[in-house]
């Protein structure tokens, strides 16, 4: 029987907005293929069996990686897929990689079209959170089992781990690297402000939206109302989301107390001189940030938006009081593919330690692996942040992040909350007039959800 698509990817035509960050930039359509001057074909590779392959990638001590030959295709919206395919090539050098980056708004359609059609389907692919699983539940991407994917992630932290299964808990997907969310700040104003630019001391003063709220007022009243400690009320569902009960789950809307307790606590932070109500991501909100004006961003490791020619060496980030992550790539594999051999040692490739230390050491980003981010964590100092522990920072809020599986709803859902609050709260529209507008739209966007 050929195989489908979920029906709700396969009613899909476009895709709707722009794709979130997740640690690298999007592109327009290009196509690489990488280190292609070292790669040397052998004309017996297409016939090498998965089952061969499998035992190759799960023993890489057993068999020269110079001797591994053959090629596939790697489709991707982000540029930074040239360092894993790079890393990859140094150590399989008669691979070929046939990287393929597209641009973000045309990515999430043109591989559904491709899945669809199975016609010219990637071998490799990487999905991005936002969309990510509407489509991990298709028996059209390959159950990760087969490279034995819960040995290769057993170091993995335990919200990455979840984050790659489907409905039915099966790996379908990899996340090969972090995006904990932080409170970013500049250390010369925390210092005047605040009193410290010590992150451990700057947690410890901001422990809920109440000590943030108040401290903010005592800030904004010394300044004469032109500093301020929070930017907007949007960001702070940021902060909390992971943390709460996903309002979907199982197909099915709850709302509960701390979601009503965040619009409440929005509202408060609205109406407080704490708030800068300054636009996340945009240019004012960056430039306050910059000049000090605003003490604290919500932002995940990938940051863009510092003046590292203004601020390198005064930037700090603290660990916020409650855990998240923002952003995540998935690499997954095309389960009709005649090279799932070759694809499962790429995949096993980038969730060894080998790739994860060199993925930070030379890309800054966080490892996925809690046992090598721990393991580089020991000295770690990072110069363009005041010589601090950033490691150490991530790894203690990676351990916190709660290892929820998400579904198709999980950050749809928060996004859209996030949304309807902030419009709400702005209107002066009640609790209950902020729920009916989030349920209209919910409803709107996923009829088949059912409401409480």
């Amino acid at each position: 029987m050929k195989k489908k698509l979920l029906s709700v990817i396969l009613s899909t035509a476009m895709l709707a907005g722009a794709l979130a960050g997740c640690g690298g930039q999007e592109s327009a359509e290009t196509t690489a293929t990488a280190n292609a001057e070292t790669v040397q074909e052998t004309a017996g590779a297409a016939e090498e069996s998965a089952e061969g392959a499998g035992e190759a990638a799960a023993s890489e001590e057993a068999v020269d990686p110079a001797s591994v030959t053959g090629e596939f295709t790697y489709w991707t919206y982000t540029d930074s897929a040239n360092n894993l395919v790079k890393a990859f090539n140094e150590v399989y050098p008669n691979v070929t990689v046939d990287l393929q980056v597209f641009g973000g708004d045309e990515y999430k359609t043109k591989i559904l079209t491709a899945l669809q059609s199975g016609t010219d389907v990637p071998d490799v692919f990487d999905l991005e959170e936002n969309y990510m699983y509407e489509f991990l539940d298709s028996d059209l991407i390959a159950d990760l089992s087969y490279i034995d994917i819960e040995e290769l992630t057993k170091d993995f932290y335990e919200f990455q781990k979840a984050e790659m299964k489907d409905s039915n808990g099966n790996y379908k997907c990899l996340t090969f690297q972090s995006s904990p969310v932080g409170f970013w700040y500049l250390r010369d104003a925390c210092e005047e402000w605040l009193g410290t630019s010590d992150p451990d001391e700057i947690s410890a003063m901001l422990t809920d939206w109440d000590t943030i709220i108040a401290k903010g007022e005592e800030i904004s009243e010394a300044s004469g109302g032109t500093v301020h400690l929070w930017p907007n009320i949007t960001e702070m569902v940021k902060v909390d989301a992971f943390s709460f009960t996903p309002l979907v789950r199982d197909g099915k809307l709850e709302i509960t107390d701390e979601w009503l307790g965040m619009i409440d606590s929005m509202r408060k932070m609205y109406a407080s001189d704490a708030n800068a109500e300054l636009g996340s991501w945009s240019s004012e909100w960056a430039a306050a940030w910059n000049d000090g004006t605003v003490l604290l961003r919500v932002m995940p490791s990938w940051d863009f938006f510092t003046d590292w020619d203004a601020n390198a060496g005064n930037v700090g980030i603290a660990v916020p009081f409650k855990a998240a992550y923002e952003g995540a790539t998935g690499a997954c594999v095309y389960n009709d593919s005649d090279k799932k051999d070759l694809a499962g040692l790429f995949l096993t490739y980038i969730a060894s330690d080998d790739f994860q230390k060199l993925n930070m050491e030379n890309y800054n980003q966080v490892p996925a692996s809690k046992a090598v981010c721990d393991e580089l964590a020991e000295g770690f100092s990072a110069e363009d942040y005041g010589g601090q522990n950033l490691l150490a920072t991530y790894s203690e809020i990676c351990d916190k992040i709660a290892d929820i599986t998400p579904d198709k709803y999980t950050r749809a859902t928060q996004n859209l909350f996030q949304k309807v609050a902030t419009d709400g709260i702005k209107a002066g529209q009640t609790n209950d007039e902020i729920v009916a507008e989030f349920k209209k739209q919910l409803q709107d966007q996923y009829p088949e959800v059912i409401m409480e």
